[in-house]
This record gives structure tokens, sequence and C-alpha cells, in this order.
């Protein structure tokens, strides 16, 4: 499999102003190095890089770190998507790297609008020529309203949705208007699901129950289908709760009710044709 969602960070370059003691095992270097070692003893093929700092600075680290690490097969980073221009040489700049996607952290910023202003529009559509998905993090309930504005704005853009909209874990009342939220926007042909963040850390306010994973589960399958579901640990956001293998092991059984077919998708298909990996690194950490 490819794991779509993995993190890494250095804490003291003073970047990560959300990632304080308070979260306990989390709060810790996670590199390289250790996520490759991690990949390797759960039998994860490759694994897809996200940001975690709205910062450029970031996205050239993350970048040199995938350079430097074969099981890291691409980069979703920072790209700051105010300035046209700047986006543009930007774009030209990254074209011969990892950088497979962009982020930002669009639920942390004050106007939860921006994601639907007419500069960030144009600057989704510059990233879908280019090729490059925009994922697309703790959508519900903030978020909602804008990334809808931009997924229709932006037809030709492909838009991932991290740990599926931040499903509301133990809230039958928010529980329903996410599902409903969730219906209607993945129904888009250009959004991708992302099992993602449903153990803990970044995904979710509270353990969910197997039943509501299950749930979760079952509705990816009937919006999106296995040919537009991702699926990704959020590691290192799960340590303290369940460690690498352990968060793998979870997420293969919410596929475990999918056919070999849909569960191949899943696993892999989607995340070649959703990010530009390159196969040629796969097939290496492959053999």
């Amino acid at each position: 499999m490819i794991d779509t969602h993995l993190h890494l960070w250095r804490l003291d370059t003073g970047w990560y102003g959300w990632n304080t003691p308070a979260l306990g095992a989390v709060h810790a270097d996670s590199t390289a190095e250790r996520a490759t070692r991690e990949l390797d003893g759960a039998g994860v093929m490759a694994a897809v890089v996200i940001q975690a700092a709205d910062l450029l600075a970031e996205t050239d680290w993350l970048v040199d770190q995938a350079r430097r690490e074969p099981a890291l097969a691409g980069v979703v980073g920072f790209l700051p998507l105010d300035d046209i221009p700047v986006l543009e040489e930007l774009l030209a700049t990254y074209q011969d790297t990892p950088l497979v996607g962009v982020r930002q952290l669009w639920h942390d910023h004050d106007d939860a609008s921006e994601l639907a202003s007419g500069t960030t529009i144009d600057a989704l559509h510059l990233l879908g020529e280019a090729g490059l998905p925009v994922d697309a993090p703790d959508a519900f309930p903030r978020l909602w309203p804008a990334l809808t504005t931009a997924v229709d704005s932006a037809p030709r853009t492909t838009f991932v949705l991290d740990h599926c909209g931040k499903p509301p874990f133990g809230d039958d009342r928010a529980w329903r208007t996410w599902e409903h939220g969730f219906r209607d926007l993945v129904s888009r042909p250009n959004v991708v699901a992302k099992l993602s963040g449903l153990f803990g850390g970044s995904g979710s306010a509270v353990p969910a129950t197997r039943t509501e994973l299950a749930r979760v589960a079952e509705l990816v399958r009937e919006v999106a289908g296995a040919e537009r579901t991702m699926i990704g640990s959020d590691w290192p956001m799960t340590r303290g709760r369940l460690d690498y293998p352990a968060t793998i092991t979870r997420l293969t059984e919410l596929l475990s009710a999918w056919s070999p077919a849909e569960i191949a998708a899943a696993s892999t298909d989607t995340a070649h044709r959703s990010y530009p990996l390159s196969r040629l690194r796969c097939e290496k950490m492959s053999s």
C-alpha cells in the first residue's frame, strides 16, 4: 500500500506552534529516517508526506527529505495562493521535484471564506493545469461552504478531502450534518476522499468506536467508490494511542468488507491517479 498521509517535523525549527507538550507523544521530532523504518516494519511500500506548517521553508525541507529517502514518494506542501505571478514562478521551480500536491492549513486561518476568494480560485485553476491536487484539512464544519464553492469553481482541479472532512464522532446530531455535507461534496467527480486521521489526533476530537469507523468506511465506499478513495495513517498524530503498525492494521481493517479490486484501488491506484507520483520511485522500493 501507499500511505497517503504521513507527517515529518523538527520541533527545533519553531515552525509548529500548534505542536505543544499538551499533545504528549506527538510532541517529538518525526524524521525521515524514522518514518522509513516505520514504513518498512509495517510492510508499507511508500508514503506521501503532508505539510504541517504554512511556510515555504517547510516545503523546501520536506522536498529535500523526499529526495533523500526513496520511500517518501511525494510531498504535499504549502504554496502561497494569494499572488498569481509568485505562484507561477514557484510552480516552475518545483516542477521537477517530489512536490505532488498543495495544502494550506485553511481551517486555522481567520477567514474561513479565503479558500473561495477570487485570487485563490485563480490559483486553484493553475494548480489543476499543473496536475497538482489540493488537499483540504479538517473541513467540517468551518470550511464546508468555501470548499464546496472552490470545488465547483475549479472542476479540473482534484481536491483531496483529508480525514473525510473530520467526522464528528460521538455527536449524532453533528454526524447527520456532516454526512449530508459529505454526500453533497464528494458527489463531485473532482473530489477524492482520504480515509485518514480517524483514530484520534488531527482527524477527530474524540476516539471513534468501531461501529462509527465502519459507518465512515461504508459511506466512503458508497459515495466516492474505491476509485476516489485513498488511505493514510496521519502518523505520527496517532502516536501515544497506536504505534505505526497498529495504525496500518486499523486502516486495512476499514477495508475488510471491500473486494480485492476495491482494496487495490484504495491502497495504491487512487494515489497514483490523484498525485503525480513517480511509479519508478515506488517500483524501486518494492524491488
